[in-house]
């Protein structure tokens, strides 16, 4: 189990400090940082997206709905499902000599 980390609030305006200084480094008051515990981290690197993003089974995302830009070759565009969705980005990977350069 990892170690209870300590963290200094000011009484006066609430700053943090990892240490204890005789003046709060945020609103210049002296002597008025008081111990405490640090909050815990997250237990896995995933949890402030959960606590952000309302999860959905795939089931019931259409990629239908989101707007399309065609790219003006018209097999690339049948191979993405019309054309070019903003934001997201392709991957486009072949043997060498298939012709992936050309697309540029």
């Amino acid at each position: 189990m990892a170690k209870a980390r300590s963290v200094y609030a000011c009484t006066e305006c609430g700053g943090e400090s990892p240490k204890w200084q005789g003046q709060c480094p945020h609103c210049g008051a002296w002597n008025t940082l008081v111990e405490g515990l640090a909050e815990s981290a997250p237990r896995h690197r995933f949890s402030g997206v959960t606590k952000s993003s309302e999860l959905k089974r795939l089931a019931e995302v259409s990629a239908r709905d989101a707007p399309r830009m065609a790219s003006g070759i018209d097999e690339l565009d049948r191979v993405l499902g019309g054309g070019f969705v903003a934001g997201e980005v392709v991957l486009i990977g072949g043997d060498p000599g298939v012709g992936k350069s050309t697309l540029l």
